[in-house]
């Protein structure tokens, strides 16, 4: 049935004009009422009763007007040799329903389906709506700065170095830098964060922020297209492209199931009635019961509760989960994480914060620590190294007075040094140390940086530097183990003892250290055929920059988004936008949810339409009840896929 229930999405002709659709409209919602007329005479609800043409001739002209738009499609279909689809099986029980004289009912079955149909479309685009606002999917206007003024413009025409200025309460409509001004950023749409973030000049903004209070301007460094937020919003609208193994099936379900119980529906007209015939039975009567219980069959085998409420639990739970700053780029990931038994972490960026800390400071003999940092500081700030910044970030505030530096040397790779009245002071790693002041030096092993400082041809203390764990990483292993995995792994190219540090700190007993980027590829393929071998799934959990081979070789690819870098939207499957470990389980979450919608609906759906359909075929119920049935299991299947979203 490849075409069923596409008309419940359909509308009317979009090309009338607005005067001849209300025109149409009106002749639709008349012939409503002249139908609830004629039933009312045809019922005798007041004592009276027309004619039996008079009566026919209203049913006629409502069954032409209200069910124009299936007997148009139903004969399409018929015309492109499709027999099997939604309107061909109204059509053809509402004929069914003239053949025996029932006309009331054969209107009914047009009318619902109508009814059905627009209550149907009322709430998928309701919950598309309701899904496209979770990422504030609007931008009407930019400013554009020429100048000293500024001019509107449209966002789509912004490009890399247009300087664009922000007003309070309005969108970010491209990445860049800001020049000039302070404010407030409301980033949820973008990392489901609620706090807002503070900027100043100098700070990167991604789109699709909202500007609290102040204004800004900023420099783009992306064009509108190629900006954070455009694919965000091209990601949510094409979330449901690459459909799931419980989408496909549904579609090729339809193609077969539609024709089996048409089938069947004429089966259940023709055997009985021969058989009854047979045994003596006024044929024409028997024909006419079991007609209009081939009917009902018919009215009630509509499969469209599952063929729209499947693809909407799908789309509902990829808009919850943007809601939670998690970008999903397909329903088929969202089904695939129900098969995961194994996770694999990346170390540093990911379970770390990837930022370089100072751990501990040491002072030898009769120096102090601060004569240390002061000593660190004044020759890191000389410095664009990682660890210099780390060291000038940490000790901005303290109150360390700054040396008077002369000769400063930076050796790469190992350090730098410097005279301070007319001493040699230095600081750097081991090697360079030991190169300075001829001394051996014993590193600690288990420390991940450790830096050294030289006064005067002396080792006179260290720091050592950690990338700090972050706070909720053993919180979330705990939570993952408990409700939703079995086997964990870190795979880090990191020195084995900080690893093993790492892995001891928040509960994970597997990991693997030092390795190359080609040796992390090996151990994930080992694991990857283990867990096949289970029928199991393994989710590779990176930073979404260096782990790209291993995002695109794992099942499932997690990618803590570096705040919406390109290469995490486009190497992985699911980008965390505000690199929450938190965000983990709860994908897992929003997975387990929809799993359980969608079986909710199959069985109820089924298990509805079975039962009328066996009491149906022994004349246990009526095509009233049957229409009911299949309207009614729609409506309430897709009111519970929408749950999905919340």
């Amino acid at each position: 049935m490849a075409n069923c229930c596409s008309t419940c999405s359909n509308g009317q002709n979009n090309t009338q004009t607005p005067t001849n659709e209300k025109l149409t409209q009106g002749i639709f919602y008349l012939s409503i009422i002249i139908y609830l007329f004629a039933l009312t005479e045809d019922f005798e609800i007041f004592g009276k009763h027309l004619e039996a043409f008079m009566l026919n001739s209203l049913y006629l002209f409502c069954y032409f007007v209200l069910g124009y738009e299936i007997l148009k499609e139903a004969f399409i279909g018929f015309y492109k040799k499709e027999f099997f689809n939604e309107n061909s099986l109204m059509a053809l029980a509402s004929v069914g329903a003239w053949a025996i004289g029932e006309g009331a009912e054969a209107v009914a079955i047009l009318l619902f389906y109508r009814i059905g149909e627009a209550l149907e479309s009322l709430i998928v685009e309701k919950s598309k709506k309701s899904i496209r606002t979770l990422a504030s999917i609007k931008i009407e206007q930019a400013h554009l700065l020429k100048g000293d003024k500024t001019e509107n413009i449209d966002p789509k025409t912004i490009q890399k170095d247009d300087i664009l200025v922000i007003f309070a309460g309005e969108r970010i409509p491209a990445d860049g830098i800001v020049i000039k001004g302070e404010g407030s950023i409301d980033n949820s749409a973008l990392n489901g964060e609620s706090i807002p973030q503070n900027v100043k000049v100098g700070d990167s903004l991604l789109s699709g922020g909202i500007n609290l209070d102040g204004i800004l301007h900023l420099k783009a460094t992306k064009s509108y297209e190629n900006s954070a937020f455009s694919k965000i919003i091209k990601l949510i609208e094409e979330g449901n492209a690459q459909k799931s193994k419980s989408e496909e099936f549904i579609t090729k379900f339809a193609r077969y199931y539609t024709p089996i119980v048409t089938l069947l529906a004429i089966s259940v007209v023709i055997f009985p009635t021969l058989y009854f015939w047979a045994m003596g039975a006024d044929f024409v009567e028997s024909f006419k019961t079991w007609l209009y219980r081939g009917i009902i069959f018919l009215v009630v085998s509509c499969p469209c509760a599952l063929v729209i409420s499947i693809p909407l639990t799908f789309f509902a739970a990829l808009g919850r989960a943007s809601k939670e700053g998690i970008l999903i780029k397909g329903s088929s990931y969202i089904e695939s994480l129900k098969d995961a038994n194994a996770i694999i972490f990346d170390k540093t960026g990911t379970l770390t914060k990837g930022e370089l800390i100072i751990k501990e400071i040491n002072a030898y003999k009769n120096y102090d620590k601060n004569f240390i940092l002061k000593i660190a500081k004044s020759l890191e700030s000389h410095s664009n190294h990682p660890i210099a910044k780390a060291i000038i970030q940490q000790t901005n505030g303290k109150n360390l007075q700054k040396l008077h530096l002369e000769n400063l040397k930076e050796s790469a790779g190992g350090g730098i040094s410097a005279t301070l009245e007319n001493k040699t002071i230095a600081l750097g790693n081991a090697r360079f140390i030991e190169s300075i002041t001829q001394k051996p030096i014993q590193e600690d092993s288990i420390a991940k940086c450790q830096i050294f400082i030289a006064f005067d041809g002396e080792i006179i203390g260290n720091i050592i530097l950690e990338d700090a764990i972050k706070e909720e990483a053993k919180e979330v292993i705990n939570t993952l183990k408990k409700e939703h995995l079995k086997e964990f792994y870190i795979l880090s190219g990191d020195k084995k003892s900080v690893v093993e540090q790492v892995a001891n700190a928040i509960g994970i007993t597997h990991f693997f250290a030092e390795l190359m980027p080609k040796d992390k590829v090996t151990h994930l393929k080992e694991i990857l055929a283990s867990q096949k071998a289970q029928r199991k799934k393994v989710i590779f959990v990176g930073d979404g920059i260096n782990d790209a081979p291993s995002l695109a070789l794992c099942d499932i690819g997690i990618a803590m988004g570096k705040a919406g870098s390109d290469v995490a939207l486009e190497g992985a499957d699911i980008v965390i936008m505000n690199d929450d470990l938190n965000k983990i389980p709860k994908v897992l979450q929003i997975a387990k949810k929809t799993r359980a919608i969608l079986w909710q609906n199959i069985i109820f759906a089924l298990g509805v339409k079975a039962g009328i359909m066996i009491l149906g075929a022994f004349g246990a119920t009526n095509l009233w009840i049957a229409l009911f049935g299949d309207v009614g299991v729609a409506i309430l299947a897709l009111l519970n896929a929408i749950r999905a979203i919340r």
